[in-house]
């Protein structure tokens, strides 16, 4: 079980060391691997928090090329679907999917309206209970 804890530990920090590549083919192939990777059943965003990976993930949203940008929103989904919204959020998610709402690309807006649903709570939630007033 560690050895496999540790296999995982070197893909993620592999795969975010090429994400920062000045390179934009090694950036596009290892975001769009690190996004297949969240499809899988066992995948858990852990590793990629605690190795920095959310600053690194949402840089990604301001590329100028489109499969870059959806892929990093694919990553973004996946990790508030899987209950991290909470570290999206302290990273700074909102600012940066609210920067990019009404990019040109409609499946970018469609991802972006996505993630920010799974991270914005609707207002019905906020609002627990109206005081009751004492007559």
């Amino acid at each position: 079980m560690a050895e496999n804890l540790q296999v995982l530990q070197d893909i993620t920090q592999d795969l975010l060391s090429r994400i920062i590549s000045p390179s934009r083919a090694v950036r596009e192939g290892a975001v769009e691997a690190l996004a297949v990777s969240t499809g899988d059943e066992s995948w858990r965003p852990d590793e990629l928090i605690q190795q920095g990976g959310i600053d690194i993930i949402l840089a990604l949203l301001h590329e100028k090329k489109p499969h870059i940008v959806v892929s990093a929103l694919d990553i973004i989904i996946a990790i508030a679907s899987a209950g991290e919204g909470e570290a999206l959020i302290a990273g700074g998610a909102i600012d940066h999917l609210d920067r990019i709402q009404g990019h040109k690309d409609p499946l970018i807006q469609k991802k972006v309206r996505e993630a920010l649903w799974l991270l914005v709570p609707e207002v019905e939630e906020v609002v627990t209970s109206k005081p009751q007033e004492d007559y």
